[in-house]
């Protein structure tokens, strides 16, 4: 009777460790999905700052100065830079547009990240 119940807790042990390991991938899997989850909603605060930001020059009617790490009030660690420059193609030639690109940055873990939108437009 003693081998039985022996038997029994070694089934037992193997049990328990076969379920640790799965709960462990699952536990991973789950921590990597959040991580995933928040920086996607970062990168979409980030193009929605620059959408706005594009919008806001381009109601300005394209006018303005640069702008460089300019700190975001609604979203707090996101800043924004604005760059004006006149753009030239060597395939089109030489038309009399400029381009804006706006950058955004924030800190995600430690690392430094960015999100570039560019607008080509007429020159006024």
């Amino acid at each position: 009777m003693n081998n039985k119940s022996g038997f029994a807790l070694v089934e037992i042990l193997i049990a328990v460790s076969i379920l640790s390991l799965v709960l462990l991938s699952v536990f991973t899997g789950v921590s990597a999905s959040i991580n995933v989850s928040l920086d996607s909603k970062n990168f979409t605060r980030a193009m929605i700052l620059a959408k706005t930001k594009l919008n806001e020059f381009i109601i300005d009617k394209m006018r303005g100065s640069d702008i460089t790490d300019e700190p975001d009030f609604k979203s707090s660690g996101f800043y924004y830079s604005r760059k004006i420059e006149k753009y030239e193609n060597i395939l089109l030639g030489p038309y009399p547009v400029k381009r804006v690109v706006i950058v955004v940055k924030w800190k995600d873990k430690g690392k430094e990240k960015k999100f570039n939108l560019s607008y080509i437009y007429p020159e006024l």
